[in-house]
């Protein structure tokens, strides 16, 4: 059940990338430049939505590679990221100072359902799956996130969300009798080299629960968990329709092939 909170949101992301865990400077410039190799494909498509610089919130900034990625194409001016976690907040503004984009990039540690997202913005971004988290920790949220955003935009400015909507996963723990348990293997870039997943399912909520092991020191961090909600591209598209947004397109990832089923899902609309 939903606890209402973020709290244990905030407990699954928060230390992650905390300088304790690099070995000294070059071990975060590769973790930076892997990064945003990563966020490359994301950055090239969002630069084709906006018609010349202009602002930019994010909503689950992480650690700030996305509008880092984009101040340093040019594609916006000025941007506000807004994270659950005061570690990678830390880490975006770190990052940011290091990349000469300090003054125009600003990281927040707080509430997304409270925290002032500030107006006329061209571009709302919610990514990474962040959207899915919302209505699986606070009931409702999820459409008040939808209504703050479009609040946040100027008049034709573009939402991008992202969703993983997990289709292999829930497959897979139908098969095996509602629990499914996986290894995955980090990029070398990363301080933590392997995580343990133990995903469930109940209805439209999928809890996932994760192990890391760092790469250098075997450290094992066991007590991180999140909570995702499992959308229909139906569910998604009224919703956004409700909140106000015109132009609402459901793609097949960061592509213009329309929405496939897959595991990866855009969705982008404009405030009317």
């Amino acid at each position: 059940m939903a606890d209402g909170t973020f709290e244990s949101l905030r407990a699954a992301y928060e230390g992650i990338e905390s300088a304790s865990g690099f070995a000294g400077p070059a071990d975060v410039a590769a973790y930076r430049h892997a990064a945003l190799e990563k966020t490359a494909e994301l950055a090239d498509f969002v630069a084709g939505l906006v018609e010349g610089p202009g602002s930019a919130v994010e909503l689950g900034c992480g650690n700030g590679r996305m509008l880092i990625a984009l101040a340093d194409a040019g594609v916006i001016d000025r941007g506000l990221g807004i994270d659950i976690a005061s570690s990678r907040v830390a880490f975006a503004r770190e990052w940011a100072a290091a990349a000469g984009a300090a003054d125009r990039l600003a990281f927040v540690a707080g509430d997304a359902l409270e925290e002032d997202l500030g107006h006329g913005h061209a571009l709302a971004l919610c990514i990474t799956g962040a959207f899915g988290y919302f209505d699986a920790h606070v009931p409702g949220s999820d459409r008040r996130v939808l209504e703050r955003l479009r609040d946040a935009l100027r008049p034709g400015g573009r939402l991008v969300l992202e969703l993983y909507q997990h289709p292999l996963e829930i497959d897979l723990i139908g098969r095996a009798g509602g629990r499914l348990r996986l290894w995955h293997e980090l990029p070398p870039s990363d301080p933590w080299r392997f995580y343990l997943s133990d995903i469930s399912v109940e209805g439209r909520r999928m809890t996932h629960r994760k192990t890391f092991v760092h790469r250098t020191d075997g450290t094992v961090d066991d007590a991180r968990e999140e909570s995702i909600t499992i959308y229909t591209a139906a569910e998604l598209d009224a919703m956004l329709t409700a909140a106000g947004y015109v132009d609402v397109e459901l793609r097949a990832g960061w592509s213009d092939a329309p929405y496939d089923g897959g595991k990866f899902l855009v969705i982008t609309a404009r405030r009317a």
